[in-house]
């Protein structure tokens, strides 16, 4: 019998929309940047892009608030983690280390053999906004992709498969893992082909996007959603100071 999930306290919704709204004004830095359409006013452009994701990050956390509890996943359980104080998620910190270390070899190691990948971060032209702008970007796509979208897949297939491991079978919980790093790889996949299309940039963009993933979700599976969005940002950070230099 599928799950029976009772509508949720709105103030439950608050505290992610929240930092989801305040992580899409981070984005800024970047949306200003963005070319204008032909004949569209910039300033359209950026209200069009800022009210999408704050629409975006409004329903990722009323799915995330409303169905990650019956699949045994949280938002903010540090208890999950060994540690006390600020070592408490000192793990997502090194897993986010280990993203943006492996994202920064596959760019060398292409570029060592004559490729053309996509540089770190260039769209964030470097500086302290920059880095602003890809942390803030890293909170809101794990709002939408693990908390949101993850979620939700999650939460489906748990329901036609109900069974006790942290609330969620291993095959539901790895469904959402992929399915989700899988959407976000096909999302990197384009922005990478702005300014021409070439390939081996296309490919490493979406390689690199599904691979740190795949380790966001794991740790949002394993622990909460704070895991993944530190590990994310710690990621980002990085990669936004080697593109900075």
């Amino acid at each position: 019998m599928a799950p029976e999930t009772t509508l949720v306290d709105p103030r439950r919704i608050g505290p992610p929309f929240a930092v989801g709204v305040l992580a899409v004004l981070g984005t800024l830095p970047v949306v200003t940047t963005l070319e204008p359409l032909a004949g569209v006013p910039r300033w359209v452009v950026v209200v069009a892009v800022i009210g999408t994701g704050v629409v975006a990050v409004g329903v990722a956390a009323a799915v995330g608030a409303m169905l990650a509890g019956d699949v045994g996943l949280q938002a903010f359980a540090p208890g999950r983690l060994s540690g006390d104080g600020a070592g408490t998620y000192r793990l997502p910190a090194v897993a986010g280390v280990g993203v943006a270390l492996a994202t920064l070899g596959i760019h060398a190691l292409v570029a060592a053999l004559g490729g053309d990948p996509a540089p770190p971060n260039r769209w964030t032209g470097g500086g302290s906004l920059g880095m602003v702008a890809s942390v803030a970007g890293g909170v809101v796509t794990e709002l939408v992709l693990r908390f949101g979208f993850m979620t939700l897949v999650v939460w489906t297939a748990w329901t036609y498969r109900p069974a006790i491991d942290l609330g969620v079978t291993r095959t539901s919980a790895w469904a959402g893992i992929v399915t989700a790093a899988a959407l976000g790889g096909c999302a990197a996949a384009p922005a990478a082909a702005v300014g021409g299309f070439d390939p081996v940039t296309v490919g490493v963009a979406a390689l690199v996007t599904f691979g740190g993933g795949v380790v966001f979700g794991y740790l949002y599976w394993r622990y909460d959603l704070a895991a993944a969005v530190i590990a994310h940002g710690v990621a980002g950070l990085l990669r936004a100071l080697v593109a900075s230099v």
